[in-house]
């Protein structure tokens, strides 16, 4: 009965964590003091876990940043640490405790993702039948939620998983069902939004998640490989004569020969532009804190104590739009590496399902498409990228943390 409790406060946090925070964050609280009454009763179990000993090391890293901060930069660091800010993205682990490696309970959670995002646009809208006119007529769309971007990257991951889900289904109604009520939204969603990190991280993941899988596995599935580049062929051209996409893609094409020739000063602040200045600027700044970097604050401290950036472009934005470069840049490559160890320990995770591929499709899915989004956006630095995290990370982590505490169970 307790299990079922939490499973439903962590369908709760799926649901309404982005859609309707506040009650969100009571069904978080809830599975947060369920996993501490986990802790109380199996602290050694607990404590030898990998995922947790890196939680334990994202402290210890923020900490280590911030001190770092107080010598190398002391007019501008900040009065203490802010340990939340990495360690919110180990709130997996508590979900994948809860999971107890059931592949049913994972899927369903992975489904109320999906209507939470889609519960997100329409509970931040504020005129959600508007916001489809004008979508459909071309126009970008936020739906009122942070930028157009985070909603695009909450549904991108929806359309990648959900189109794999559409093929591996064999009952023809549940084909149906999942095509029309998650598929088509969430494809919806990333056209109007019109992202085109997430286009092109979808671009990416479709090509390379059929090989990079059957790599890892062993075991080359030929009529998967067909599906998916068929599909893909088949949705790049019917891109290719959308209007909407046709546009988006075409805009800012004539800054690429001088972005190319390298020089900064004829970069304009267009959108393309910005980031490879904001980009250019925290270069230097890694350069002299490489390898712990100074804290959590440093995405902003790089923009506004540029002696380049002009003031009105330091007025309005206050990070780098590129999550792997304010993760160096905050935390070094230490956190950096952190990082890295973190997706090898989801990929490996991944493999303790042993029924089928299933959940190393997905997890190569969301792990390349994570990394590509990230190259031009900080979804690692807003609660956009720690939902995503959290909740398919805890879907995957979940099968090797309970291999793991069942071996030692019985070797008990």
């Amino acid at each position: 009965m307790f299990e079922t409790f939490m499973f439903i406060n962590i369908l709760g946090y799926a649901l309404f964590k982005i859609s309707y925070r506040p009650l969100g964050d009571i069904f978080q609280s809830f599975i947060v003091l369920g996993f501490l009454l986990f802790l109380f009763c199996d602290f050694k179990k607990a404590i030898k876990d990998k995922a947790v000993i890196c939680l334990f090391l994202s402290i210890l890293l923020t900490c280590l940043s911030w001190i770092n901060s107080i010598y190398q930069i002391p007019h501008l660091a900040k009065d203490s640490p802010n340990i939340g800010i990495l360690t919110n993205l180990f709130f997996f682990i508590f979900i994948a405790y809860w999971l107890k490696g059931n592949i049913k309970k994972v899927r369903v959670l992975w489904i109320v993702y999906a209507i939470g995002v889609f519960l997100t646009a329409l509970t931040h809208s504020n005129d959600i039948l508007a916001d489809i006119m004008n979508g459909i007529a071309g126009q970008r769309i936020d739906f009122n939620y942070v930028n157009a971007n985070h909603l695009g990257a909450l549904s991108g991951i929806i359309l990648l998983v959900s189109t794999y889900y559409a093929f591996k289904l064999k009952p023809i109604k549940h084909k149906i069902l999942l095509t029309l009520f998650i598929l088509v939204p969430s494809l919806f969603i990333v056209t109007v939004t019109q992202g085109r990190q997430i286009w092109l991280a979808i671009l990416i993941t479709s090509i390379s998640t059929p090989i990079l899988t059957s790599i890892i596995s062993k075991k080359i599935n030929i009529k998967s490989l067909i599906i998916i580049l068929s599909t893909l062929i088949m949705a790049t051209y019917l891109a290719s004569n959308t209007k909407i996409i046709e546009n988006r893609l075409h805009n800012e094409n004539e800054i690429i020969p001088i972005i190319l020739s390298g020089d900064m000063n004829s970069i304009p602040y267009s959108s393309m532009g910005i980031r490879i200045h904001f980009w250019s600027e925290a270069m230097s700044w890694i350069k002299k804190y490489p390898l712990l970097g100074t804290g959590e604050d440093t995405r902003n401290l790089v923009i506004k104590e540029s002696t380049h950036i002009p003031k009105e472009i330091k007025m309005e934005f206050s990070h780098l739009h590129n999550g792997h470069i304010e993760l160096i840049a905050s935390y070094g490559l230490l956190g950096f590496s952190l990082f890295l160890y973190i997706y090898s320990l989801i990929m490996y995770s991944s493999k303790f399902y042993k029924e089928n591929n299933e959940v190393l499709i997905i997890s190569t899915m969301f792990i390349l498409f994570f990394v590509i989004i990230n190259c031009f956006e900080s979804f690692f630095f807003f609660k956009t990228g720690e939902y995503m995290i959290n909740i398919i990370f805890g879907g995957i982590y979940t099968f090797y943390l309970t291999h793991n505490l069942s071996m030692k169970d019985n070797n008990e």
